[in-house]
């Protein structure tokens, strides 16, 4: 059977991976515990359940983190199953990043990153694809490779951090938690549908307000800004992945018009949908 992971760079301190694994894959529920300490860049959309805690949904906004040993299973959110680049560190490395931010990491070795999502922010996202594609192309000396794989992680696990908010009563802290995660879900499952906020508040049984108030609460963001945040980034996959006409990958992702989408990638990417396909599929 074909090998989930496709390695692209390693030495002994990192690597650098892709993950590709369809729904009708036996192994897609359950692909075996990770074996690195790693952070992923999801590009699609799915769910994931970390052994002994709870669901979450892991999309181009976000990535996960695991360390050596790690279990956990997933469930289909995206027709594309689950399809991410990774990137690995050694336990050393691993172990050196975490105690920079908490010098209590040194008591646990076995279990250097103790956050399991980070939110990534347009700039990162962009950032990782290019690297990805130009180390695929061989366009890195294995040193620099090295460096830039250990600053990507680094920065995914200070955000990691960074991203604690005061906490709610625990009962209250769950569901709003779970109200959150199942949000996302809804959205990346209708990405492109133009879904009104009360019937989304009615699939996940909440009201429009509650759901509102609490998604900004614990996103920061607004679920328009999530959508369209996803959608650009879903676009760097259908521009990096084929030559289709702009405006069909504009209609595809539910923008209103070709000029929408070109506004929207000019404001979040600083160059136009042309010049931005360029930048994910040349070195």
């Amino acid at each position: 059977m074909r090998p989930l992971d496709q390695i692209i760079f390693a030495t002994e301190s990192v690597v650098a991976a892709k993950f590709r694994c369809s729904p009708k894959d036996p192994r897609f529920r359950d692909s075996g515990p990770s074996g690195h300490c790693a952070v992923t860049f999801p590009r699609t959309s799915v769910w994931i359940r970390y052994s002994g805690s709870r669901s979450i949904v892991a999309d181009p906004t976000v990535s996960t983190i695991y360390n050596p040993g790690q279990e956990y299973t997933r469930s289909e959110l995206s027709s594309d199953g689950d399809r991410c680049d990774w990137l690995g560190v050694s336990p050393g490395i691993a172990l050196a990043i975490s105690e920079a931010i908490d010098s209590r990491a040194q008591d646990r070795p076995g279990k250097p990153f103790m956050r399991e999502l980070a939110a990534v922010d347009a700039s990162l996202y962009l950032a990782q694809r290019r690297f990805f594609t130009r180390l695929e192309r061989g366009s890195f000396d294995p040193f620099e490779a090295e460096e830039k794989i250990v600053g990507f992680v680094a920065t995914v696990i200070r955000n990691a951090h960074g991203s604690t908010r005061p906490s709610d009563p625990p009962r209250a802290e769950d569901a709003h938690r779970d109200l959150v995660q199942r949000a996302r879900a809804e959205i990346a499952k209708s990405v492109a549908e133009h879904v009104t906020l009360d019937r989304l508040a009615s699939r996940l049984g909440v009201s429009a307000f509650h759901l509102c108030r609490i998604f900004r609460e614990r996103t920061g963001t607004t679920m328009h800004q999530y959508r369209l945040e996803l959608r650009l980034r879903l676009a760097l996959e259908k521009l990096a992945g084929s030559r289709a006409d702009l405006s069909r990958v504009a209609f595809d992702l539910g923008f209103s018009s070709h000029s929408h989408f070109s506004a929207m990638v000019r404001r979040q990417y600083g160059k136009t949908p042309t010049a931005v396909r360029q930048m994910v599929t040349s070195a």
